[in-house]
């Protein structure tokens, strides 16, 4: 049918998809949990945006305690290890579909920033779990460690989709894909 958009099928009713929802959870089960930041929308746009552009002169400013300075059991924390790494999974496999089925042409920035925003949560949060843990307990972190690199490899992904776009927008080169 003439006009209609490819990526129609990706979208539901609301103004977020499948990976800003996932990145919404991974960022509210963190602020819940207490390792990661009690963030608004705003500020997580603020995060995305220092990724993109660097870290201003005034630096990062937090006025509440870290996790590790809580001070909690190490089964705790464990379990907190254990639930981040489930969210960064869902939000990694969310992210990994969502962009095997988008059309190369579609624009992936709003994705791009939300992903950019659960990397940023994800690693404040496995800083915390190695500062939270006793030294020759580390290793308990390795397997979210895993989970944020596999988030970070798809994030990429988003990255390079969407400057390449802007390129070809900009050269007036055809979209191509880019896997």
């Amino acid at each position: 049918m003439a006009g209609t958009d490819d990526a129609a099928p990706l979208e539901t009713s609301s103004d977020s998809n499948v990976v800003q929802r996932a990145v919404e959870k991974l960022s509210a089960a963190f602020a819940s949990r207490g390792f990661g930041e009690k963030t608004s929308q705003r500020k997580m746009e603020a995060a995305a945006d220092m990724l993109m552009n660097g870290l201003s002169d005034k630096g990062v400013d937090g006025a509440d305690p870290d996790y590790a300075s809580l001070e909690r059991p190490v089964s705790v924390v464990l379990e907190d290890i254990r639930v981040a790494e489930r969210h960064v999974e869902q939000a990694r496999k969310a992210a990994e579909i969502y962009f095997d089925v988008a059309p190369a042409r579609r624009d992936l920035s709003d994705e791009l920033q939300s992903l950019q925003a659960a990397l940023l949560v994800s690693d404040r949060a496995l800083l915390e779990f190695r500062n939270s843990l006793p030294t020759d307990r580390a290793a308990d972190v390795d397997r979210l460690q895993l989970a944020v690199d596999g988030l970070r490899d798809i994030t990429n992904r988003f990255g390079d989709r969407v400057r390449t776009k802007r390129l070809n927008e900009k050269t007036g080169t055809a979209d191509r894909s880019v896997s």
